[in-house]
């Protein structure tokens, strides 16, 4: 059975990761600010989905009453990453610490890094970190998200 599996894993896992995804407390706000201060582009804009049965349910595993207002599709370097907008009965927002399980950080590279921070550091409610020994730098977003600022290889 071992063998079998090994074939099969072989035989279906051969493609790319295709998009990262993230939730947003204000799809709005997040699409302007990865457009507007990030330089991300637009590839689709999907509205609010509230259907009168359990599809979003079944589909994302999300509560029963939950409505999604809103999505954005969105590429930097031609890497894609979803935002979504969720609105759901007991929803939280437990704003995660970099250390903390289920943390998260997107990781983008800029051409030129001493210049990328001057600029973040100039952006209205975001946080800009130390440089990192390894020539590197984190921001938070203004709700949250934590952004690695790279050097391009």
């Amino acid at each position: 059975m071992k063998g079998s599996d090994q074939m099969t894993k072989a035989t279906i896992f051969t493609g790319t990761i295709d998009h990262s995804g993230f939730v947003v407390p204000d799809i709005d706000a997040a699409v302007n600010f990865f457009v507007d201060v990030l330089g991300f582009e637009v590839l689709q804009r999907p509205g609010r989905m509230q259907p009168a049965d359990d599809s979003l349910t079944r589909y994302f595993g999300v509560h029963t009453g939950a409505v999604m207002e809103g999505a954005a599709f969105l590429q930097y370097g031609g890497r894609k990453i979803e935002l979504v907008q969720w609105s759901a009965p007991r929803q939280v927002d437990p704003q995660l610490n970099p250390a903390d399980v289920g943390a998260a950080h997107l990781a983008i590279t800029v051409s030129d890094l001493s210049e990328a921070k001057a600029y973040f550091e100039h952006q209205p409610n975001v946080t800009v970190r130390e440089m990192g020994p390894l020539e590197f730098f984190y921001i938070t977003t203004p709700w949250g998200m934590e952004i690695q600022i790279m050097q391009q290889p």
